[in-house]
């Protein structure tokens, strides 16, 4: 990308944070990661930070604690992240399912990366064992019930990019050219 393109759009945020929501396998934290970069940005993987406060894995949190649990540091993490400006965070799944994170959430800029369905699920089956929903479940049958739960969640992001078989790069950059046009030049 051209650096003038990326400056210009550096300029415009004025240090607001972008949140990036999605269902699980979507290509939150590794997308993250490409687009916190190319902002010169912080960026935090909310999952990760609830895991050092924790300390535990989210599934040990999940099994030995509980969804609630788990919800309960999620909503308290981001209300410590949003403090921190100019910074690109990826979020859990089941983040946009709790009211009082959307109060958060709206303090930046929020981003649904919009994967299909069926790329998705073949990231989700060399990964499952990771991701407590899906835990002992027909991952296709799963999935499209916690989308079917959190779809109406999602589509209310500042943006929607969709992912089909782009790489971390192009999805990033995909959502470079969706804040550009966003925000006023």
């Amino acid at each position: 990308m051209e650096e003038t393109f990326i400056n210009n759009i550096i300029n415009n945020l004025q240090g607001r944070s972008i949140f990036l929501i999605g269902m699980m396998g979507c290509g939150k934290s590794s997308t993250g990661n490409i687009l916190a970069q190319m902002l010169q940005y912080k960026y935090i993987d909310l999952d990760l930070l609830i895991e050092k406060v924790a300390k535990k894995s989210i599934s040990n949190i999940f099994s030995d604690d509980g969804e609630k649990f788990f919800r309960d540091y999620e909503t308290r993490c981001l209300n410590e992240i949003i403090k921190i400006p100019s910074i690109v965070i990826s979020t859990g799944g089941g983040v946009v399912t709790t009211a009082k994170n959307w109060g958060f959430l709206r303090q930046g800029i929020v981003v649904w990366i919009d994967i299909d369905k069926n790329a998705a699920i073949e990231r989700l089956k060399e990964d499952s064992f990771n991701r407590p929903l899906l835990k002992n479940e027909n991952i296709e049958k799963k999935y499209t019930e916690i989308f079917e739960c959190r779809k109406n969640f999602y589509a209310q992001a500042d943006l929607q990019v969709k992912v089909v078989k782009e790489n971390i790069t192009e999805v990033a950059e995909k959502i470079m050219f969706e804040i550009h046009k966003k925000l006023p030049s």
